[in-house]
This record gives structure tokens, C-alpha cells and sequence, in this order.
């Protein structure tokens, strides 16, 4: 497969320093789409009043901003910069590693931008996040699927597909800020230009994981292959968010005996099946890179088709 650079498009269309800066908004929207945070539908909390939801919400707009912070600078970068500086185990060519360096300069300017907003809600609410989250789904489920695998080159695959699985999902988890009419402006505004930019990316990634599944040893496709549903399991679970709503309840300013109903009550993930939310987008990108075309991979993960 001959690798079409996105260098011209990346030129046109990439929001580093292109969009204004985002300036929060005095107004009665909310900072987080309520949606997101089942907290805000029990009826506990209902009960409780507007504050308590407002607080919950900004939170969870922290929590969220540390997630894009941890998934670009310390995920998605560290395999890019990899193929950028021709440090990945498989030598792309040239116009892969030009825009692979191209994705490194959007995601920094993602993360600086999300550093920015975090400061300005400090500055204007008075709150500071209760808590430091360094961690996401994927911190712990690259790790675990990677650590199945005893070579470095099916190490460096697995590690490529993961940060391709989850660029191919992120787009629809920030698709929803964007079309959210009840948040502020300003919040809709940064993850608008965010997903500007991941629409690229996510193509990025399938097209040179077709060139990567494409290339390699059947050895290797076994080997990769096989542990991509420990990826998938890991990667889809509720535990972290779980985590941190115990957590966010626990520092709320109520009663004991509430704070143990409210955990008793929060929810949990999507069971992970063919069904779970995340999957269409799952699907299509294994179809589009190849990867579903393997047999043995394909029958290993035969419950999500």
C-alpha cells in the first residue's frame, strides 16, 4: 500500500495557532455535559440541588482535561514520536514519519491549550481539582496486553494498534462536547477545534496500520492479534471512572450514611460486547486497517462483529 502524506491538509487545517484562545464564559451553563456524569441523575443528588450538580460537573470538567493531557502527551505522542524520529521497530517511510511528527505538534498544542483552561477555571471559580488522576483506561491496558508479548517488535505493534484503536474512538467522546447545547461556548469551542484535528489523526493511524498489518510476518499477526482482546477488555472498563466518583463523593460536604448510598448507587460500565457504545467505532477501524481480515485475530475477537 503506497502511504498519500496529509502534510497539505495538516497546512490548511491544523488548529495550532489558528483558533482564538477559549475565554470562559460568566454565564449559567454548565462547564460538563450532565450526560456524562450519572452522578448528577441520582436521586439523591437531584434532591440535593443545582450546587452540588455545578460542583460534580466541574470535577468531572477537570478529570477530563487531565484525561486529554495524560492520552496525548504520555500515549498517543510516545508512539508517534517513535515513528517520527525512526525509532519504531518497523521503518515507515518518510511521509509517514513527517506527519506522525505533525500529529506529536497537534497534541502538544491540544495539551497546552487544556492546560490553559484548567487555569482560567481555577482563576475564575476559586476551585481547584480535589484530586490529581494520573491515570486513563489506557495507561493500564497498553501495559497489560504488552506485557503478553515477550518481543519487542510485537511489543511495538501491539502498543501501534492500541494508540489507533483509541484515536478511532476519542473522536466520538469529543464529538459530543461539540454538539452539546447546554455547556458553555467556550468548552464546546476547544473540543470543536480538538476534533478538527482528530479526524486526521484517526485516519492517520488506520492508514498506517493497514501498512504496518500489511508487512508483517504471519509470526507476528498471531502474536499481536492474540492479545488484542485482553486490550479490548482492559480498555473498555468502567474501573477508573468508577474510581474517581468514589472518590468525588467521598470529599462532597454530606453526611456519611448519604455518601455510602451514593456509592452503593454509582454505575457501572457498558457490559463489553458487540453492543458497547465504542465498538462501531472499534469495528469499522479493524475493517479499514486490515486487521478483521486475519482469521485467527478475526475469531478471537468474533464476539464484537
Amino acid at each position: 500500500m503506497l502511504y498519500q502524506t496529509h502534510i497539505d491538509s495538516w497546512e490548511q487545517k491544523a488548529t495550532i495557532r489558528t483558533r482564538p484562545r477559549r475565554i470562559i464564559e460568566d454565564d449559567e451553563l454548565s462547564y460538563y455535559p450532565k450526560e456524562r456524569q450519572p452522578l448528577c441523575f441520582d436521586p439523591i443528588i437531584e434532591k440535593l440541588g443545582q450546587s452540588i450538580q455545578d460542583e460534580i460537573l466541574l470535577q468531572s470538567l477537570y478529570k477530563y482535561i487531565k484525561d486529554i493531557i495524560i492520552f496525548e502527551t504520555e500515549i498517543v505522542n510516545k508512539t508517534a514520536s517513535k515513528i517520527a524520529k525512526g525509532h519504531f521497530p518497523y521503518d515507515f517511510p518518510f511521509e509517514v514519519k513527517h506527519d506522525a511528527m505533525s500529529v506529536v505538534i497537534d497534541e502538544d498544542y491540544h495539551a497546552f491549550v487544556a492546560m490553559d483552561f484548567q487555569n482560567q477555571l481555577e482563576l475564575q471559580t476559586g476551585i481547584k481539582p480535589f484530586k490529581e488522576f494520573n491515570e486513563i483506561e489506557l495507561s493500564r491496558a497498553i501495559p497489560r496486553a504488552i506485557d503478553l508479548l515477550d518481543n519487542t517488535f510485537h511489543k511495538a505493534g501491539m502498543e501501534l494498534i492500541a494508540v489507533a484503536i483509541s484515536e478511532n474512538t476519542v473522536t466520538n467522546d469529543v464529538a459530543a462536547f461539540s454538539r452539546d447545547p447546554n455547556i458553555k461556548r467556550s468548552v464546546k469551542g476547544i473540543m470543536s477545534d480538538h476534533l478538527t484535528d482528530e479526524g486526521r489523526h484517526a485516519k492517520f493511524w488506520s492508514e498506517i496500520c493497514k501498512i504496518y498489518w500489511a508487512n508483517i510476518s504471519e509470526d507476528s499477526r498471531q502474536a499481536i492479534g492474540s492479545v488484542i482482546p485482553t486490550f479490548l477488555e482492559e480498555y473498555l472498563t468502567n474501573d477508573i471512572q468508577k474510581e474517581f466518583d468514589t472518590a468525588l463523593i467521598n470529599q462532597l460536604a454530606l453526611p456519611s450514611i448519604v455518601k455510602k448510598k451514593l456509592i452503593e448507587n454509582t454505575v457501572d460500565g457498558y457490559p463489553i460486547t458487540s453492543q458497547h457504545p465504542m465498538m462501531v467505532n472499534i469495528r469499522r477501524f479493524l475493517v479499514s486497517s486490515g486487521i478483521s481480515e486475519h482469521a485467527p485475530t478475526r475469531n478471537l475477537l468474533e464476539q464484537y462483529f
